[in-house]
C-alpha cells in the first residue's frame, strides 16, 4: 500500500472509503444515526505521522497513518499500544482499512446515537482535537496509567491488579447478538450465519455489520 504523506490526500481517500462503506455495507443497519454523514476533521502531521478524526453515522475515531519510515506490516490486527500526545496518553488499536492498509485507530464514540446533528458531532470532534495537542498537567489516574504502561513496555515484572487502574480507552457500547454477517467478495455482498460473538471495534471501523 502506498504511504499517504499529505493530510489532504488522507482526507480525500478516507472520505471516499467511508462513503463507500456507508452506501454499500451499512444501509438498513439500526446502529446508524441518520442525522450524521461521513466527514473528516483536523487532519494534520503530528510527530511525523498524519492524524485526524473520521466522523461517520456509526462511529467517531481518531486515526493515525504510518509515515515512510514505519513498517507496520508485521503488527497484529487488534493489538493495542499507547501513543503520547501533549495532553495525555491514548490507546490505539492496530487496524486495517481497505484502500488504506495498516493504520492505528482510537475509538472516541461508537455508536453515535447521542449526537443530534452533524454540527454537534463536528463541535465535539473539534474540541477533542484542540485539547489533544495542548499540554496540560496529567490527573493522578493518568499518571498511574502512564507509569504502568511504561513498566509493561519495558518488560518489568508487575504484581498489580490491572482492573484497579483507570482505562485510557473510551468505552464503546456492546453490540446486539448478530444473526448474520455481511461478507464482501468479488464486489458481491452475501450473508452467512454469524458466530456467537460480540461486534468488535475492528468490525466497527471496517464496516462489517449485521442485518437482523
Amino acid at each position: 500500500m502506498k504511504i499517504i504523506a499529505d493530510p489532504q490526500a488522507a482526507v480525500d481517500r478516507l472520505e471516499q472509503i467511508f462513503v463507500h462503506i456507508l452506501h454499500n455495507n451499512m444501509q438498513g443497519i439500526p446502529i446508524l444515526n441518520n442525522h450524521l454523514a461521513v466527514q473528516t476533521l483536523g487532519f494534520q502531521v503530528f510527530d511525523g505521522r498524519i492524524i485526524g478524526i473520521i466522523i461517520t453515522p456509526w462511529l467517531m475515531n481518531l486515526i493515525m497513518l504510518p509515515n515512510k519510515q514505519d513498517d507496520w506490516s508485521k503488527l497484529q490486527l487488534g493489538d493495542k499500544m499507547p501513543v503520547k500526545f501533549p495532553s495525555a496518553v491514548h490507546k490505539f488499536m492496530v487496524n486495517e482499512i481497505d484502500g488504506i492498509g495498516k493504520c492505528k485507530t482510537c475509538s472516541l464514540y461508537s455508536p453515535m446515537h447521542e449526537f443530534s446533528s452533524q454540527t454537534h458531532a463536528l463541535t465535539v470532534a473539534q474540541d477533542f482535537i484542540n485539547a489533544l495537542l495542548v499540554a496540560r498537567d496529567a490527573t493522578v489516574e493518568e499518571l498511574v496509567d502512564e507509569d504502568l504502561l511504561g513498566r509493561i513496555m519495558r518488560g518489568e515484572d508487575i504484581d498489580v491488579n490491572l482492573d484497579e487502574f483507570a482505562a485510557l480507552e473510551p468505552l464503546a457500547q456492546p453490540a446486539a447478538q448478530p444473526a448474520e454477517v455481511s461478507v464482501i467478495k468479488d464486489n458481491r455482498e452475501t450473508f452467512v450465519s454469524a458466530p456467537p460473538r460480540a461486534l468488535s471495534r475492528r468490525d466497527l471501523i471496517r464496516g462489517k455489520f449485521l442485518r437482523s
